[in-house]
């Protein structure tokens, strides 16, 4: 089945915006395997010593919220808006203390990078992602490191037990759906791997 246009938008929890469109290929008790869609994101990295979810990482949701025009004029060379979609990702970049956080871009809009508003904050790039498949385990709760740390190997040894295979060197994504205002026990969150196909 296909997911496209569902979401999660206030305080109660309720998913209202849209999604990257997948295909869920398997479903367990512990994760199901999706298949995803080409899409386009809109990305930014941060540094912190403190971990993905300390630090500048309020920074960077801004400088991505600012150029899809939340709250402000867009921040993009045709002052475009562009809609919020669910989730937020985030995962760690190519230094111990290097992250990045993307918001995908709506597909029912862009289906290629050359497609979106240029950003005029040059910390802000536009990005093709190519189809994908992964392995998502969904939670609930705040985002934490060492949450994510546990349910990251929790994952990892699930599928590990259903032979299931990570993509070589897989770092765990992080994805949130809720604004920061939703309380802990209504936020849906999700740990990603990408798997071989």
């Amino acid at each position: 089945r296909e997911s496209s246009t569902r979401a999660m938008g206030s305080i109660i929890g309720k998913i209202t915006e849209e999604l990257p469109k997948h295909e869920v290929l398997t479903k367990t008790a512990s994760y199901e395997i999706r298949r995803y869609a080409p899409c386009v994101v809109a990305e930014t990295g941060f540094t912190s010593k403190k971990g993905m979810f300390e630090g500048d990482q309020g920074k960077s949701f801004m400088k991505l919220a600012s150029f899809i025009g939340v709250m402000t004029t867009p921040k993009n060379d045709v002052a475009s808006p562009i809609a919020m979609t669910a989730p937020v990702l985030m995962h760690k970049g190519k230094g111990d203390e290097s992250f990045t956080m993307a918001f995908f871009l709506p597909a029912s809009r862009f289906a290629k990078a050359s497609h979106v508003p240029v950003p005029t904050d040059a910390n802000v790039t536009i990005k093709d992602v190519p189809a994908r498949t992964v392995a998502v385990h969904t939670f609930s709760g705040n985002m934490r490191a060492e949450v994510i740390s546990v349910k990251d190997k929790e994952l990892r040894e699930a599928l590990a037990r259903d032979g299931v295979k990570t993509k070589k060197n897989a770092e765990v994504m992080a994805a949130g759906y809720n604004p920061p205002w939703t309380p802990w026990f209504l936020k849906t969150n999700e740990v990603l791997l990408e798997v071989e196909r």
